[in-house]
Parts: structure tokens; C-alpha cells; sequence
């Protein structure tokens, strides 16, 4: 009976808590179909292609932020409440899954409206990316715990970096990405992917084990 209150509780904060920042992604995602196609005369196709480019940039880069300023804001939080450390470590998974999920299948709807296909390369490869970018996020919270105000001060000029990064690299880069891509090879470009899975989902493991690890000598601070 414990053991299922304890389940529930933190399906219920860090489910909510990943729903929120899909919440905000997806504000993201409509303001800027709109905001870009002002004046169209098809507005309503011309949304969803630029609902799914920006969306695509801001669901991966949120991915990244998610775990940094979640983790680092509510984790500490959980812990002076009274939850167990396992518990916390299991809720910040419940967190990620629940985001990266939701936000994956908004942005596969996204581009199947704005192209009428869904382009199974183009979606495994931003499932990677969703993968790898939440471990990294993991690794900069853990990093942000453990060296306080320095790996907090690091945290956000590694996130900021890769904001702007990933936004100029997206606009103005984004033709030559594709290109570049469509122009591999079909069993190279599978045999890629399925590479850059198995690093993210390894980088992933790793972060969780270093993250429990951190969590056994973590002290909050008032």
C-alpha cells in the first residue's frame, strides 16, 4: 500500500510537471505558426510547416532544459518534503518520459500535417535527439548539485549556448542539414541512426547512474 502511494504521488507531480513543459512547448510551437504567417493567403498550411520547424527546435532544446531547471528547482524541493532519494531520482525519469513522449508524438502530428507523411528517418532521428539531449540535460543537473552556484552558473551558460546554438544552426542551416542527410545513403543513414540511438540511450544510463550516485550524498541547503 505504501509502495503504490509512493508510485502515485510521483506520477502525479513529476507526470504534471513534464505535461507543463510540453504545455509550454506547444504555446511555442502555435505562437510562432502564427506569428511568421501573418498576412498569408494559406495561412493554415503554411502554420503547420512553421509550427513543426520551430517546434522541432524548441521541443529537442527543451529536452535539454527540462532536466536542468526542473531537477535543479524541484528535486531539492521533494527532498525537504520528506521524499526518499530513489524515490526522487525514479520521479525526475517519471518527469523526462512523460515530456520527451508527449512532445514526440505533438511534433510527429505536427509534421504529418504539415507534409502529409510521416518521414520515419527524420522522426528516429529526432527521438535521438530527444534521447541524448535529456541525458545531457541529467548530466548538467547532476553537475549543478554537486558544484552548487559554480555548476549552476556553468548549467546555464551550457544551456544558453546551446539555445542559441540550436536556433541560428536551425534557420540558417537547416537546408543544408537536410540535404546533407537526404543525400546519404538509405542503409548508411539507418546504420547511423541506429548508432546514435545506442550512444543516447548508454549516455542515458549513464546519467541516471551518476544522478543516483550524486543523490546518495546530496544535501539540501537552506
Amino acid at each position: 500500500m505504501a509502495e503504490s502511494r509512493i508510485i502515485k504521488r510521483n506520477v502525479l507531480f513529476w507526470g504534471k510537471s513534464g505535461l507543463q513543459l510540453t504545455g509550454m512547448m506547444l504555446i511555442f510551437m502555435v505562437v510562432y505558426g502564427f506569428l511568421f504567417n501573418m498576412g498569408s493567403g494559406s495561412i493554415f498550411r503554411d502554420f503547420w510547416k512553421t509550427a513543426y520547424f520551430y517546434g522541432g527546435i524548441i521541443s529537442v532544446l527543451f529536452a535539454l532544459i527540462g532536466p536542468v531547471s526542473y531537477v535543479g528547482a524541484y528535486l531539492p524541493l521533494t527532498l525537504s518534503f520528506g521524499s526518499g532519494r530513489r524515490e526522487a531520482v525514479f520521479g525526475v525519469q517519471i518527469f523526462c518520459v512523460v515530456y520527451v513522449v508527449s512532445a514526440y508524438i505533438i511534433l510527429a502530428l505536427a509534421g504529418f500535417m504539415s507534409s502529409g507523411k510521416f518521414d520515419g528517418k527524420l522522426n528516429v532521428l529526432i527521438a535521438v535527439l530527444f534521447v541524448f539531449m535529456t541525458a545531457v540535460g541529467q548530466l548538467v543537473s547532476v553537475a549543478q548539485m554537486h558544484f552548487g552556484i559554480k555548476g549552476m552558473i556553468i548549467g546555464i551558460v551550457f544551456v544558453v549556448l546551446c539555445m542559441v546554438g540550436g536556433i541560428v544552426t536551425g534557420i540558417g542551416f537547416i537546408d543544408q542539414i537536410m540535404e546533407w542527410i537526404n543525400g546519404i545513403h538509405t542503409n548508411v543513414l539507418w546504420i547511423l541512426l541506429a548508432i546514435g540511438a545506442m550512444i543516447s540511450v548508454l549516455l542515458y544510463a549513464v546519467s541516471v547512474t551518476v544522478l543516483f550516485r550524486e543523490m546518495r550524498y546530496y544535501e539540501v541547503k537552506a
